[in-house]
């Protein structure tokens, strides 16, 4: 049974709207950095925010006016997936959502702690608020759309994206009825996120980043992606994986390279779109990128918008889509000297296939190929 995606929609730090955003990425635009402004302990963080004229439209529903901003994201990014494939909100009572998250609705997580800490605990506001939950912005987008009984969430790391876009395959294979899943990827960011990430080593202090070069770290992202997967249409969700764990990051590569093995057609496709940002997924990527296929041009849109996340897989699938339709891809900011492939200018392609990959923090690799029908 074929998949495809019949639309696409996104809101990002650099413009409302995924043809904007992809106009922005191929001018070599910069999504704008501010500092946190609410962190502890004298330790700064940068972040890239989607500014809040761009959700304002779904922030009028009814029913989203005390919604965080992780829900007008993910509503917003769902809405016009719908509206580029000519779904109306009457005909999308027939679908299914999906969303990929990786780490919720922080920002009441956040005020919550402040709050303990500046006014004590019982000062504080409840922790289990309906935005702490993760399930909440599909809750939020189901609820909008009139769908019954059909909304998920999968909780993971920035390779979930490309996992919830393989659910929503699986969904349509086992239910005839079902007409379309709507997938959407979505992350708010906050100084406690970026915190913890820094723990790890894998934020950067610094207001950009680079990739395939040294390795200090990324900077975190709110966006949102979405994508309309149905029986239908130009552009095939040709094979995508479930996602292969691995358990030390030196294994990375190895985990990578037996997903990219899996979906690997008799061909190398023309171009890949990486997660490359910063820390060592870029040494997983750059070892099967080299071994595997060589020359194939790597875009990385990382360095320009920021690490969403959970959003990131599902935006890169939706990039991957514009790659294909225009044969085209932007090039990657802030690229180090580590690999050669990476477009380091806007690079024309040559082909019916595109791979997305991602290599997630909480160690597991996953990868897509489309392919463009003529």
């Amino acid at each position: 049974m074929s998949f495809f995606v019949r639309g696409i929609g996104a809101v990002t730090p650099l413009a409302a709207n995924v043809e904007q955003t992809w106009a922005e990425l191929l001018a070599g635009a910069e999504a704008t950095r501010q500092a946190f402004a609410n962190g502890f302990g004298g330790r700064t963080y940068h972040c890239a925010r989607v500014p809040q004229k761009f959700t304002a439209g779904v922030a009028r529903e009814s029913r989203l006016r005390r919604s965080g901003t992780i829900s007008l994201l993910g509503v917003t990014a769902g809405l016009a997936a719908l509206e580029n494939a000519g779904i109306s909100r009457d005909q999308a009572r027939g679908g299914a959502i999906v969303f990929a998250i990786s780490c919720g609705g922080v920002e009441y997580t956040r005020r919550f702690y402040h709050e303990v800490v500046t006014e004590g605990a019982n000062n504080a506001s409840p922790l289990l608020f309906p935005e702490t939950v993760y399930n909440a912005p599909a809750s939020h987008l189901a609820s909008l759309l009139k769908i019954d009984n059909r909304d998920y969430t999968l909780v993971g790391d920035s390779s979930v994206g490309i996992s919830a876009v393989h659910f929503a395959t699986q969904l349509l294979a086992t239910d005839p009825e079902l007409e379309f899943c709507i997938v959407v990827g979505v992350e708010e960011t906050d100084w406690v996120l970026a915190d913890a990430f820094a723990t790890w080593r894998m934020v950067t202090n610094q207001s950009s980043f680079e990739i395939f070069g040294s390795m200090r770290g990324t900077i975190l992202a709110e966006t949102a992606a979405a994508l309309v997967l149905g029986r239908s249409g130009r552009i095939q969700v040709a094979r995508v994986s479930g996602g292969i764990p691995f358990f030390r990051q030196r294994d990375a590569s190895s985990a990578l390279r037996d997903v990219v093995t899996q979906l690997r057609r008799d061909k190398p496709p023309a171009a890949i779109l990486c997660s490359a940002n910063g820390t060592f997924a870029d040494r997983a990527e750059e070892i099967v990128f080299r071994e595997t296929f060589g020359s194939v041009s790597v875009y990385g849109h990382k360095p320009a918008i920021g690490d969403s996340l959970g959003a990131s897989g599902v935006l890169n699938i939706v990039l991957a889509t514009l790659t294909l339709e225009q044969q085209i891809l932007p090039p990657t900011l802030h690229s180090g000297g580590r690999l050669e492939s990476v477009t380091r200018e806007k690079t024309k392609i040559d082909g019916t296939e595109v791979l997305v990959t991602s290599v997630g923090f909480n160690h597991q690799a996953n990868a897509a190929l489309l392919a463009i029908n003529s």
